[in-house]
């Protein structure tokens, strides 16, 4: 079964590219374009990965990072912030709002992939130690 990465982003398109991007490369996908209905489809399906859009209507992306982290059910799956937000001060605000990653918009589809490929191998090897 492959891995299943729930895209967060308000803009259609943009999500629809990603969706594209990650099932070519073998993933399942969903898209959810606000915070509320991302926790809606969390609860229905937990993804394996969040790609996640700092700029949401509703619930931000920080706060829906922060909100997960905090969650011990959601603790552990890795997220990957994006944001047409430049600079440095944006990066760290998602990193310490619990993303693993930031990517900043427009986004290099090689650079998505290796980030998701990365940090899915680093989850399943984290669970199998868990586990052993």
């Amino acid at each position: 079964m492959p891995h299943h990465i729930l895209i967060v982003d308000d803009a259609q398109e943009l999500a629809q590219l990603f969706a594209q991007l990650l099932r070519d490369a073998g993933y399942s996908t969903a898209i959810a374009t606000t915070g509320p209905d991302a926790l809606a489809q969390l609860q229905a399906r937990r993804p394996d990965l969040l790609l996640l859009d700092v700029n949401l209507p509703e619930l931000d992306g920080y706060a829906l990072a922060s909100m997960l982290k905090s969650d011990p059910a959601t603790a552990t799956i890795p997220i990957v912030m994006v944001s047409a937000q430049e600079g440095r001060g944006a990066r760290v605000i998602g990193l310490e709002s619990g993303a693993e990653d930031y990517l900043a918009k427009p986004v290099d589809p090689a650079e998505l992939r290796a980030k998701v490929r990365n940090l899915l191998a680093l989850r399943d090897r984290s669970a199998h130690a868990a586990r052993t």
